[in-house]
C-alpha cells in the first residue's frame, strides 16, 4: 500500500500539467532561437578557429532533444498512472483518484465535484489506495 500511495502522492506533485505546458513554451522558444537572423555591421570580420554558431545550434538542439524526452517522461508516468486507477471496479474510487491525482484538484474541488463532504472524499480516496495496493 505504502508504494502505491508514493506512487500517487509523488505524482502529484509533479504538476502534470503545468509542468508539461512549460515544457511546450520551452520547446517553442528553442525552435524559435535556433536559427537567427543575420545583422550586419561596419565593423570588421574577425577569423576564429571556434565555430561558435554551431556550438551553439548544437547546444540548443541537445536541449531541445532533453526537453522532448521530458515531456514523453512525462506523459509516460501519467499513463501509468492512469491504467493503474483504471484497476479499480468502484467507478466512485477511480473518479476521486482521477480528480486528485491526473487533474491535480485539491480535497475541496473534488468534494465539489462529486458532490461529497472534503471528509468522505478523504476516506474514498483512502479506500481506493488500500484497494489498489490489492489489486496491483
Amino acid at each position: 500500500m505504502e508504494a502505491v500511495s508514493s506512487a500517487l502522492f509523488g505524482y502529484s506533485y509533479i504538476l502534470y500539467p503545468t509542468i508539461k505546458q512549460g515544457l511546450y513554451l520551452e520547446l517553442a522558444a528553442l525552435e524559435s532561437g535556433i536559427i537567427k537572423k543575420q545583422e550586419l555591421s561596419n565593423t570588421r570580420v574577425q577569423t576564429s578557429r571556434v565555430n561558435t554558431t554551431e556550438n551553439n545550434l548544437i547546444n540548443v538542439l541537445k536541449l531541445k532533444e532533453y526537453t522532448l524526452q521530458r515531456i514523453e517522461r512525462l506523459t509516460e508516468e501519467r499513463m501509468e498512472i492512469s491504467r493503474l486507477i483504471d484497476k479499480l471496479a468502484n467507478p466512485l474510487e477511480r473518479s476521486v483518484l482521477r480528480l486528485f491525482y491526473l487533474n491535480v484538484l485539491d480535497a475541496w474541488q473534488v468534494a465539489e465535484e462529486i458532490d461529497k463532504s472534503k471528509t468522505a472524499v478523504y476516506i474514498i480516496r483512502q479506500k481506493a489506495i488500500e484497494h489498489l495496493a490489492n489489486v496491483g
